[in-house]
């Protein structure tokens, strides 16, 4: 199986995973190698986040110039930098968090759905910038939470406080990176 093939599987997979769909993790490669080829995501989210960033530059550059500030400089090797130390740290913190909460022989399973993932969840994220509704975007912020603490619950075959974990975990994770990075 290619690659595209796989890419294709795995998003029929998110799909279902998000109807609940119990038989969701077939459509997911789930071995090792799985595991190492849910990090090609980085190509379709580094695609999908350009009109982000472009978004929340002209938003800043609004703001500021009803503050009277000069406009901003477009960053946009900073703002890749902040993604790409997302998508590589968290899988750290997750077998850190993993293991001391008991779900470590999911680890894998867990990391492959959460990457696959990261290109539905991102495409919610881009909508609302690209129509430029704040409702719209807290919606989808809260929407994308929900997809984390959900793939966290049924992938690692934990518990709801455990998944919360982990949610907050990540969270405190891209805080932490926006803070450093930006």
């Amino acid at each position: 199986m290619t690659l595209f093939e796989e890419a294709l599987l795995a998003m029929r997979g998110c799909w279902r995973l998000l109807w609940r769909d119990p038989a969701a993790f077939d459509d997911f490669n789930l071995t090792i190698q799985g595991f190492w080829r849910s990090f090609a995501v980085i190509v379709p989210v580094f695609v999908l986040a350009y009109p982000m960033f472009v978004s929340l530059h002209d938003e800043a550059n609004e703001v500021a110039a009803a503050a009277g500030e000069a406009p901003h400089e477009l960053r946009l090797g900073v703002s890749y930098l902040y993604l790409l130390a997302g998508i590589l740290l968290w899988p750290l913190v997750a077998a850190v968090l993993a293991r001391l909460t008991g779900v470590a022989h999911n680890y894998v399973r867990y990391m492959i759905i959460y990457n696959w993932m990261i290109v539905p969840t991102t495409a919610v994220m881009l909508i609302p910038h690209l129509l430029l509704f704040v409702v719209v975007v807290h919606a989808a912020f809260v929407f994308s939470l929900y997809l984390s603490w959900y793939v966290a619950k049924a992938a690692l075959q934990t518990t709801a406080p455990i998944a919360f974990v982990f949610l907050l975990a990540e969270f405190a994770l891209t805080y932490g990176l926006g803070v450093l990075i930006r």
